[in-house]
């Protein structure tokens, strides 16, 4: 009795092996982008709960329960906050999604909140003209340009000087990197990217050599600290994001899928590919001490994140 036990429990507990197996095997694509999201074996776990529990097989459900919120505990949360946090600098990034029908309550909120620096993802001409409105707000702005346009749909807007270019990879993607002169005595390295999607194999090899052009970019940054933002489509719960700008400090945080044609998406199944990193070189550094998503935006199927940066 206790043998059989003991074999449906293992039998049960084979997908988590399997689960944890298949993430460290980072070299197929898609066996990557499936571990990257939890919430697929949190949703098999909760389906045999359910059906063990109408058969009555309330032990094994219940360690069935038991596999699933652990897993679920994987997952970012929505929220980031450490015990300090004085006088910071708000940085804003948003994945606007280029068919996004309507941006003003994002706009709204831009003008009547203190954000220093924000970072826009998929920003069609459309959505760039109606930022090019905040310009008493927000002076500085780069993406709009005849000659430059909105590299790979990336827009940058600062209360504080910005003094940045755009290069572009083999593959035709865009880096911008540059200075955000965050104050007059701190001076921050700033890069910025949007890695296409890995739906397929060769995006998933552009979104990789991406990754590690813009960490080798980053190398030469000239100042005490450097700010990586961007989407990069890149799940937290991945080996490769735990490998990747060792030296940076970062904070995981829920923000895709939103929404899906307007239908909302449970917080617990989305995964952190909005990712913000700094790194210092110099003490006091400049910390992340609180990272949020902001959930009152509709129309993208990202969430807008607010990240608080701190001296410390």
């Amino acid at each position: 009795m206790i043998k059989k036990q003991l074999l449906i429990c293992f039998l049960l507990l084979l997908p988590t092996l399997l689960w944890s197996a298949a993430s460290n095997f980072t070299h197929t694509w898609w066996v990557e982008n499936i571990t990257g999201i939890p919430s697929i074996i949190v949703g098999i776990y909760f389906l045999f709960f359910l059906l063990l529990l109408l058969c009555r097989y309330y032990l094994y459900s219940f360690f069935c329960l038991l596999l699933a919120t652990l897993w679920l505990y994987q997952t970012p949360s929505q929220h980031y906050i450490t015990s300090s946090c004085v006088d910071p600098l708000k940085v804003v990034q948003y994945n606007l999604y280029y068919t996004n029908p309507d941006l003003t309550p994002f706009l709204n909120y831009l003008t009547k909140t203190d954000i220093d620096l924000v970072v826009l993802q998929e920003t069609s001409p459309w959505h760039g003209e109606r930022f090019m409105a905040l310009i008493n707000n927000y002076p500085y702005q780069f993406g709009g340009a005849p000659t430059l346009g909105y590299p790979s749909g990336q827009m940058i807007i600062s209360k504080q000087p910005l003094n940045l270019r755009a290069q572009n990879t083999p593959a035709g993607h865009y880096m911008i990197s540059g200075i955000w002169q965050s104050s007059e005595e701190r001076p921050v390295s700033l890069y910025t990217a949007h890695p296409p999607s890995p739906r397929t194999k060769q995006l998933w090899h552009e979104r990789n050599a991406l990754i590690g052009s813009l960490e080798r970019l980053a190398d030469y940054s000239p100042y005490a600290d450097t700010l990586i933002i961007g989407d990069f489509n890149l799940s937290a719960n991945t080996k490769r994001f735990n490998t990747i700008y060792n030296d940076y400090h970062t904070a995981p945080i829920q923000s895709w899928p939103r929404e899906l044609k307007g239908i909302s998406i449970p917080s617990f199944t989305r995964i952190a590919i909005d990712h913000l990193w700094i790194k210092n070189a110099e003490s006091p550094s400049l910390s992340i001490c609180k990272r949020e998503v902001l959930p009152q935006f509709s129309g993208s199927d990202h969430s807008a994140v607010i990240t608080y940066l701190s001296v410390q």
